[in-house]
């Protein structure tokens, strides 16, 4: 089961509201006042997959953050996002693109002073093909972005080992911060920075790590053990299971570590 930040809902775009993944920005504010970053001239930050979080704008408003780009590979979120943001437009921008691809069309090469990643990455990790995709696309990208001496923070439900393990490939681990939720299992807030202009061998490292989890999310054999639990759980004259229930139908013990009930039940649509 992928548990992703919802950036492509199934709305038209004036009904979106915020939806903040994992955890508001005052739960993982500290994070980013602890980072030695400048407030003034030409710093430049970047927020990738931004849905339609309220993180960019906390980190423009609370922090100070002058330039802010935000991006996400759905259009119509981020036509809803520039509207919403209108009136900050000279200080937080919004880009369609999709960051598996290159796009210095966005954001130039060694640009970036900072690139922010709450649950972006854990989506991609989820996603079909992630083997492939996430090492040698994403990771990479946002690498080339980042200037030297950049930092990337990840927030993640991950486990700390399986991430560190990628992206100790492409920067040096400055922090591993433990960020606690009310209801849920605790997140995790890496803070990474890069530390030369070129790793010559990252591609190939990159393309030779292995996401350690299944291929095939959803095999033959376990939808039909699904519908199969699922009907028998129906009550007479009922199309439909409580939430509770269908979150202990289809989410399996080992995803509920990671995937929470309250979790699930927040899930849009």
């Amino acid at each position: 089961m992928c548990c992703c930040p919802p950036t492509a809902m199934a709305v038209p775009f004036p009904n979106f509201g915020s939806y903040e993944w994992l955890l508001p920005f005052a739960d993982v504010k500290h994070v980013f006042q602890d980072l030695p970053l400048r407030t003034e001239g030409t710093v430049l930050t970047v927020v990738v997959g931004c849905g339609t979080s309220d993180l960019s704008r906390e980190l423009h408003t609370h922090l100070g953050l002058p330039q802010v780009v935000s991006i996400d590979n759905d259009e119509e979120v981020v036509s809803h996002m520039k509207a919403q943001h209108e009136d900050l437009k000279a200080a937080l921008s919004f880009h369609q693109a999709d960051l598996t691809a290159p796009c210095s069309h966005v954001v130039a090469d060694g640009a970036a002073d900072l690139v922010v990643d709450k649950s972006t990455l854990d989506c991609l990790l989820c996603s079909e093909g992630a083997p492939k995709l996430v090492p040698s696309a994403w990771v990479h990208n946002i690498y080339r972005m980042l200037r030297v001496g950049g930092c990337y923070v990840v927030i993640s439900f991950h486990q700390k080992e399986f991430l560190m393990s990628l992206l100790s490939l492409a920067f040096s681990i400055e922090s591993a911060i433990d960020l606690q939720r009310d209801v849920g299992p605790d997140v995790l807030a890496l803070v990474l920075r890069k530390g030369t202009e070129e790793l010559p061998e990252l591609q190939k490292a990159l393309d030779a790590w292995n996401v350690q989890m299944p291929k095939d999310l959803m095999s033959e054999t376990r939808r039909e053990a699904l519908e199969a639990d699922w009907l028998q759980r129906l009550r007479p004259g009922a199309s439909a299971l409580p939430l509770s229930e269908a979150y202990e139908v289809m989410i399996s013990s080992s995803e509920k570590r990671e995937y929470s009930l309250s979790d699930f039940e927040q899930e849009p649509g």
